[in-house]
């Protein structure tokens, strides 16, 4: 297996390293073998799609692919302290280049995720299989291919950097990037003081305050960054708004006027933990909805990017926590909540839709009086939209 780092540079947007690197099919495929779940994501589009068919053919004759982005994790960076960010063309040593190309291949699969490649991994993967075993697979896995790879990228960045990527393409919705980048969104919350993030293999089922299932925590994103807190997007033109409305809301964050990144879905959590223990073991059940999860992210995320609310955010936020630990119930309402909720006509209405679009614009409202209003009297305006 061969792998060779090329050369570094820095992006001061997202305020990350990039490495440029080359390697052969074998080092590449070993260290994305992870990929086969994410690449599930893709088979619809790349089933009977005529370009992918034509480059399966191609990689047959020897072409070069286009060149791939990842992002790798937990690797020592320390030969990247010795340079200056502000430097336009980084020159490394080949001393520091070898530190991180020993550091990179020391990686396993589980730390790769793959940013923009996905449908050329699976070609490469397909055409591995069906050339015959032996020599020729042997001179295939030969092949180079270069590489872009993101260096200890934090989620954020790291999504925004995707959905830039994609925008204009036509492959994956907003949603099926997500649900790749859930991996790193996983990663980028575990640390959080409270929560315990459930994957789908694990077979848990929420029993206290702080417990989420991944995919919960990916919808939230998703409704967070879109400000809305209905994600199942299929219409296109609608999807392309979608994402500009995603890539600005991620934009505002990268860099705040102290020139820090802040990670403002990663400040939604922490605000929906804090409620959720407030509320105990006796309204368990609240933040455990999904359509409730979906419907505050999408309110905060309103917020987060309206230039009138975004200051009303943090102080409203913080009255209203203070007030669910002293009177956790009587504060967030929930009883009218359910009551509300249960007036929702299946016939009419799609439920599901029609709750998270009350717990959107009862929290938006309460955002916008910055908590002078109950949210009883939130829940109650909110209702009458219904």
């Amino acid at each position: 297996m061969q792998f060779e780092v090329v050369g570094i540079d820095y992006d001061n947007r997202i305020q990350n390293f990039m490495v440029s690197a080359r390697a052969d099919y074998e080092w590449y495929l070993a260290k994305t073998q992870g990929s086969e779940e994410n690449l599930a994501i893709q088979r619809d589009i790349i089933r009977g799609s005529k370009p992918y068919k034509n480059l399966r053919a191609d990689l047959k004759l020897g072409c070069i692919l286009p060149t791939i982005v990842l992002a790798v994790r937990d690797i020592d960076q320390t030969a990247l302290a010795n340079y200056d960010t502000a430097d336009g063309f980084i020159i490394a040593s080949r001393e520091d280049l070898d530190a991180l190309q020993d550091a990179i291949s020391a990686s396993t699969p589980a730390h790769f995720d793959i940013i923009d490649g996905l449908q050329r991994t699976n070609a490469l993967r397909q055409t591995f299989d069906d050339l015959a075993e032996g020599e020729e697979q042997q001179e295939f896995l030969r092949r180079s291919l270069r590489l872009e790879i993101w260096v200890n990228i934090a989620f954020f960045p790291l999504a925004y950097r995707m959905l830039l990527l994609n925008a204009g393409q036509r492959p994956m919705s907003m949603k099926h990037q997500i649900d790749i980048l859930s991996g790193g969104l996983a990663e980028d919350l575990q640390d959080l003081e409270g929560i315990e993030i459930f994957r789908l293999k694990d077979h848990k089922r929420r029993v206290r305050a702080g417990q989420f299932h991944l995919s919960t925590l990916a919808q939230a994103f998703q409704a967070w960054m879109q400000r809305s807190p209905n994600v199942d997007r299929t219409n296109l033109v609608v999807e392309t708004m979608v994402v500009d409305e995603a890539l600005e809301s991620l934009g505002i964050d990268l860099t705040s006027e102290d020139g820090n990144q802040r990670d403002g879905f990663r400040q939604f959590v922490e605000w929906v933990i804090a409620l959720d223990q407030a509320l105990g073991e006796q309204q368990n059940r609240f933040f455990g909805n999904d359509t409730v999860v979906l419907g505050f992210a999408a309110a905060i995320g309103f917020a987060h990017k309206n230039d009138t609310l975004q200051d009303r955010l943090p102080s409203a936020m913080a009255k209203l926590i203070e007030e669910a630990r002293e009177n956790p119930a009587e504060a967030l309402g929930v009883e009218i909540f359910e009551q509300v909720r249960k007036t929702v006509d299946a016939k009419r209405s799609n439920v599901g839709e029609a709750t998270r679009g009350l717990v959107f614009r009862a929290v938006r409202e309460y955002i916008m009086q910055d908590g002078t209003s109950s949210m009883r009297e939130c829940w109650a305006q909110s209702a009458s939209m219904l």
